[in-house]
């Protein structure tokens, strides 16, 4: 069975490090997933991932520790299996969902201003 984990964050100085721009924010956390080669990304309300990977990723905490915790404040939690499905319940905006997936499909690594080590 897959694995899930929990991401939420906020920019700590959105203004001085993304210059006032939250599309920034969220590419510059999306660039830094793209490195862990992840099954699936879903995110259903704002700054909130769902990160599936297809096994526990033991690298995953220390990753996003190095890479994020500068900029941003954040929550990574792996997600508990009941019994035989993830422990996650949402009420998802489909249209945030959607978007989502127009943004990884576009993902674009240039001019992003932050160095983001390897995974």
């Amino acid at each position: 069975m897959s694995r899930k984990y929990h991401l939420s964050y906020n920019a700590i100085d959105f203004n001085s490090d993304f210059d006032g721009n939250y599309n920034e924010t969220k590419r510059f956390i999306l660039c830094v997933l793209a490195n862990t080669n992840y099954l699936n990304l879903y995110s259903y309300c704002e700054s909130t991932f769902i990160i599936e990977y297809l096994e526990i990723q033991p690298k995953l905490f220390a990753y996003v520790r190095q890479n994020i915790e500068k900029h941003f404040y954040y929550s990574l939690s792996l997600v508990d299996i009941n019994e035989t499905e993830h422990a996650i319940g949402h009420n998802r905006n489909i249209n945030h969902a959607l978007k989502l997936q127009s943004e990884i499909k576009n993902l674009s690594y240039n001019d992003l201003k932050k160095i983001i080590t390897a995974y």
